[in-house]
Formats: structure tokens, sequence, C-alpha cells
């Protein structure tokens, strides 16, 4: 926003909710933006939409998610309503991460999957990393985790199945999840960077720089008088694959030469 000429305090006021991995107040939150009387709604995973879907049909929402995915949009090309964003085929590019981790690990034989089970993503997300280990004759072992004190325990279930990595959602947290994994000495990705970051072995998804700025721009258009019914739902273009070197020498792992060379960035 900053980029387009906006300025904090200024020319545009910021009003945040996060509701970390207590989804359960999502709902809450949402609809005391609407009662702030806001402009526009930015809503980000599918939680978020979702929720801001149900708590307006008026003020205009744009997200960045799987809307597409969990049957929140119909029409990308003219979404219609109050709704339109920024869309990553996440679910598709978490069936890739897997293959990119079978290619660190090539001795995977089965694979942990934590999934947030009061996030809508979840049931495209456990479909398409289900069929990438079908294809790969990987066991997968999916867990679905109710709430943040429950995972512990499923790091733990996992472990105690001898799974070679798990994948961790977004929606679960990432600080929390990686510090997790590593205190059980297992491989973890995801796809958002911030969970390598936070000390995952590999994040591959969509830039968050590119879809933050395709979110910015459809909010200074909608300011300017723009209906986000008539704006088209974006696809995210780039993607990256980020690797923690740190936590890749504390499991022990040596991550490939060439694979290394294909990496976007690596955290020493």
């Amino acid at each position: 926003m900053a980029d387009l000429g906006y300025v904090e305090g200024r020319t545009v006021a910021f009003d945040y909710r996060d509701a970390g991995v207590n989804s359960g107040a999502i709902d809450t939150l949402a609809r005391s933006l609407v009662e702030g009387q806001v402009d526009v709604i930015v809503a980000v995973l599918s939680q978020a939409i979702v929720a801001a879907r149900s708590a307006t049909d008026r003020v205009p929402i744009v997200f960045f998610g799987a809307a597409p995915e969990i049957g929140g949009i119909s029409n990308v090309a003219r979404p219609g309503g109050n709704l339109t964003g920024v869309f990553s085929p996440s679910a598709t590019v978490a069936a890739k991460a897997l293959q990119l981790f079978a290619e660190i690990r090539r001795d995977t034989r089965s694979f942990g999957l934590l999934l947030n089970a009061l996030d809508p993503f979840s049931v495209p997300l456990r479909r398409e990393v289900e069929l990438s280990a079908e294809a790969q004759r990987i066991r997968l072992v999916p867990v679905a985790v109710g709430a943040s004190a429950e995972l512990p325990a499923a790091f733990e279930a996992v472990v105690r199945d001898g799974v070679d990595g798990v994948m961790v959602q977004p929606s679960l947290g990432f600080d929390v999840t990686a510090d997790l994994a590593l205190r059980n000495r297992l491989p973890s990705i995801s796809f958002r960077r911030e969970f390598a970051e936070a000390g995952g072995l590999m994040a591959y998804g969509a830039s968050q720089v590119d879809n933050m700025r395709a979110v910015a721009g459809y909010v200074d258009r909608i300011l300017k008088g723009a209906r986000p019914g008539d704006l088209p739902v974006q696809q995210s273009s780039r993607f990256e694959l980020v690797v923690n070197q740190r936590t890749a020498r504390a499991l022990g792992i040596v991550v490939p030469p060439l694979f290394l060379a294909r990496v976007d960035e690596v955290i020493e």
C-alpha cells in the first residue's frame, strides 16, 4: 500500500485482527471489522475468507487463499458479489512439495500430514496430497488437529508411526509447529516461506510478496471506486522454494547440491 502512495495514519488506516491458531475467534473478529465500518476487508487463508463472507455481503472483501478450492468462487473471471482476490492452487502445490521432499530423502516410505480440522481447506489439501503420495508409493499418515493444544500429541503420534517427514497445514501456525518438528527430530515442510524461516526444513509455495502486492492493488482499486465483483480473481504465477540449511544440519540431512541449485533461497 505504501508503494501505491498510501501513508498509514494520514491517507489510510489499518485495523488488524489476528486469531492466530485460535480459529474459533475468527467469526467474532470478522464481525467486529464489519461493525467498525471498514471500507475493505482483507482475508488471508480459508478460515478468514469463510468468516468474512459470513459476516457481510456488503463490505468488499479481498482475499488471499484457496477460495475456489473451498467453493467460495464459482466464476473466477467475474466473481460477482463483494468478493475477489488472489488464488494460490495450494493443494496442488502441496502435492508438488511432497515430491520435492522425496528428492531430498529418496528413502521416504511414509509421511505425516497434519491438518487443521476446523479449516475447510483441509479437505482439498488432504485429497491432493493423498494422490501424490499414492503415485509415489508413499504411505500417508494424516492427523487432524482441532486445537493448538493438540499439536504436541499430534507430532508424537506421527513420530510413533515411524514417518520419514511431515507436512504442516499453514493455518496450524508456523513457530510452534516448526519448533515441535525440530524437538521431535522430524523433517517438516509446508507451503508458506514463514514456515522455513521459523525453522521448518522446507517451504514451497506461491511468492508471498507477489501475492500481497496483488492484494494491495485490488484494495487500491476498490477504494477508488471499483466493484470487487467486477475484478477477476488472480492466480499466483510465481512460486518459491526455500530450504533451511540450519535445520537440515541439525537433523543430519544432506541436501543434494543439484537440489540446492534449484532453490530460490537457502537459510544458513
